[in-house]
This record gives C-alpha cells, structure tokens and sequence, in this order.
C-alpha cells in the first residue's frame, strides 16, 4: 500500500528562511509589500521568518528523523541574481549547495523549485512577468541554479502562476504576464532536457470543479467555464500548445491570450513529470448575473480549515483522474496539500494537532485509491515541513508539521510529525490506517 511512494514535505523560500538582506541578498517584492503597511496582517514580514537561512542544519536534522525521502523547496531569486551588471551572488549559491549536499548525505532527495513568488524588485522595476525581456532573466537565473547544483534532479519550473499572476504579483498586465510565464516555463524547460539527464516540471494548483447539479446542462457548462479559466489556461499550452477554445470571451479580452506557430512549439514542452497542489474541489453552479463566465461557487456542509478551504479529499483521486484522462500518463506529484488549524503547544510541551493527522490520513488513502486505480501517481509533499509566513495572513495560519515559537525561533514537532514519520517508515502502521477509511 503506497509502496514505492515517496513521501516528502514542501516549504518555500521567502516563508521560512528570513535573512532577507543577508550575505549579499537584494530585496523582493515580497520583501517591499510586507514593509508596507497594510499589505500584511498584522505587520508581519518575512524578515526573520523561520531564520531556517541560518538554522537549515537544524532543519534538515529534524527532516532526516522524520524519515521523508524528498524535500521540495525553491530558490530565493533575489538571493542569486542581483540587477545586471552586477555578478551572481556567490554566497547565495554556496547557501543552496550546502543545503543540497546535507540532504544528499540524509538520503532525502530534494525538488527544486525555480519561483515561488518572491520576484527580485529590480525586474517587477521593469515590468516584471508583465515585459517579455523576463522570460531571458528567469531562464538565465535558472541555467546559473542548474549549474550550481548539478546533483538536483528533479526541477519545477514554477509554483502556482494562477495565484501570483492573477494577484498580479509582479506585473500589471496579466495576459503578457500569462504568456511570458508560459514561454519562461517552455523555454527553461527545453534547456534543461537538452543539457541535463534529471526531469523537470511545473506545479498547478488544480481543481475538480463539481457541478451543484449533474442533470443541469447550465452547471456543467458554468463547470467548464471555471475550469478552462482555473486549469486549461496552463494546462493546455504545456501540453497542446494552445490555449483553451473561448478563453479570451471568458476574461473579456480581445484576443490578447495567444501564440504565434513558434510560440506554440516553445510552450508545448515535453514535461517529465506535473505536480498538482491540491487543496479542494469547489461546487459550481450556473449564473447568468456573473459573466462572462456565468458560474458562482456553492458553499456546502464540507468542513473547512481555518483558511476558510473546504476539506474534500476525493477531489485529490478526481483531479488526478481528469489529468490522465485528458492529458495521458504523465508521472504526477502531489506537490502541495496540507491544512491551517490554530494549534496550541500545551502545558506538556507538545502539539496535539489531530484534525491535521485526520486531514493527512483522508488524503493519502486518496492517493492510495489514485495508485489502484493505475494513475501514474508518484509521491506526496506535505504542506508544510514547518509554521511558516503565510503570505498576506503573516503568521497566523498554521500549516506545518513542526510547531515555530516565533520569539525564540524554537521547533516543535507536533504529533502530525510523529504520525506521518510512523506512515513513512511502518508499512503495517500505514495499511491500517488507510484501511480504516
């Protein structure tokens, strides 16, 4: 049962490791928004974050006891590239290279994410996703990192582009900021594939749409509006070359999402592998009174996290299914899936964190269900390894395995740890638990 699996946990760059203007580091956008009030709850900033910049020895340690065979984590940009015509950022690469050998040494393999968000504030100067002159950049950043860390074998291109791109994160322009993502991502990839023997991909936050009625044909076609918006529009380039039939009509755009004929060959690359981060699956139901897309969500009686996220496991085993249905066996990675509860060290100094335990046992019975069925399914990432910065929520929600007390910088394993530790290592434990779904 999930043999031959691997399990792993996900962090990112700008959430956990701090040391934002250390060693040569020049600012991000993320570094600009949280020092500007009201971007951030609270006032928070990734400043000190998880310090794990100087505490990484610690944290990988904490990593190799809890027997995970992969980490994924990304790439500070802003860490390696300062504005040209200054040189790579030695100290920034040196970082990287140390945290890749010490978990080499642990055996845990690591996936290495390219972008994670945090755009240094010398391209969002000029543009950012928004100017075609950074498709050059990023696929320069990424040739210097495939250089640097030559052990690395499995590569993501990018995390998420529907969350930074449609938040406008790094551009004012989002259909250039959509191609130029697309043709960045279509362009590294070639690369690496030409120069290298490892695999890369890319990372989408995919969902199942449902529709509030199988019988209505209004909610099926509000299903499909959403979803050629949500997931086609990445979807289809990097695996057709085109962009989903309509999909200017449902953004109001005159034509502006397109490819010319070697465009489409550049987008259309040949991934090794797609991670999906999964997180729901929301109810669809048709609305005339909310085009152009004529569809609203549906609350339903799903728990939900305290990110306000409705818990459906199944929609794991749906999205994969949808994939492989409409794109093939193509190897998949869930990249991302995790819960936010506000956990509490108690007066024995430990983390009974048991809806996260819960949330973890539904999901990888999902995968567990996805593998039988004879879906390339490959491995799962929890989100995350550790509390982290949560982006606009700052630090008050809580994703991780390992508790952080934020003044002392002080971690705590909380007992999802120690579950999911006994899930990797125990194959008895592991049948049991998912047998019990």
């Amino acid at each position: 049962m999930l043999d031959n699996f691997v399990f792993g946990v996900a962090t990112s760059a700008y959430q956990i490791e701090g040391g934002w203007d250390a060693d040569g580091k020049v600012p991000s956008i993320w570094d600009e928004m949280s020092h500007t009030p009201g971007h951030v709850q609270n006032g928070h900033t990734g400043d000190i974050a998880c310090d794990h910049y100087h505490r990484w020895k610690k944290d990988v340690h904490l990593m190799a006891d809890l027997s995970i065979q992969a980490y994924r984590f990304s790439i500070s940009w802003s860490r390696i590239m300062p504005e040209p015509p200054k040189k790579v950022n030695e100290k920034g690469i040196k970082f990287y290279q140390k945290l890749v050998n010490k978990l080499l040494d642990y055996d845990i393999k690591p996936f290495v994410t390219l972008y994670h968000w945090d755009l240094p504030k010398w391209l969002d100067d000029i543009g950012g996703w928004g100017n075609p002159d950074i498709i050059k950049h990023f696929k320069g950043f990424a040739s210097v990192m495939f250089e640097a860390l030559p052990d690395v074998e499995h590569w993501i291109t990018f995390n998420e582009p529907a969350v930074f791109v449609n938040n406008s994160w790094g551009h004012h322009n989002y259909p250039e900021a959509v191609r130029n993502v697309l043709l960045a991502h279509g362009k590294t990839a070639s690369h690496y594939k030409a120069n290298y023997d490892g695999k890369i991909g890319i990372s989408l936050n995919l969902m199942p749409f449902i529709p509030n009625d199988w019988e209505s044909k209004k909610d099926l076609l509000a299903v499909e509006n959403v979803s050629k918006r949500h997931n086609g529009i990445w979807l289809e380039p990097i695996f057709n070359g085109r962009f989903p039939d309509g999909i200017n009509k449902l953004y109001n755009l005159k034509n502006k999402l397109f490819f010319t004929k070697e465009e489409k060959n550049i987008v259309k690359t040949s991934i090794d592998f797609l991670g999906i981060n999964y997180y729901s699956c929301p109810t669809v139901k048709y609305n005339p009174y909310k085009p152009p897309v004529n569809a609203m969500f549906v609350n339903n009686d799903y728990l939900k996290d305290e990110m306000g996220v409705g818990i459906k496991p199944h929609g794991l085993y749906l999205i994969c299914k949808q994939v492989k249905e409409k794109y093939g066996d193509i190897p998949l990675y869930i990249t991302e899936n995790g819960c936010a509860y506000n956990d509490v060290l108690t007066h024995d100094n430990k983390v009974h964190d048991r809806r996260r335990i819960n949330y973890m046992k539904q999901h990888l019975a999902y995968c567990n269900l996805t593998v039988e069925k004879g879906i390339p399914l490959k491995g799962y990432f929890h989100w995350s390894l550790m509390n982290n910065f949560e982006w606009s929520f700052g630090y008050t929600k809580q994703f991780g395995l390992i508790d952080i007390h934020y003044p002392t910088l002080k971690r705590t394993p909380k007992d999802s740890y120690y579950w999911y530790k006994k899930i990797i290592k125990d194959e008895e434990f592991r049948k049991k638990e998912m047998e019990e779904l």
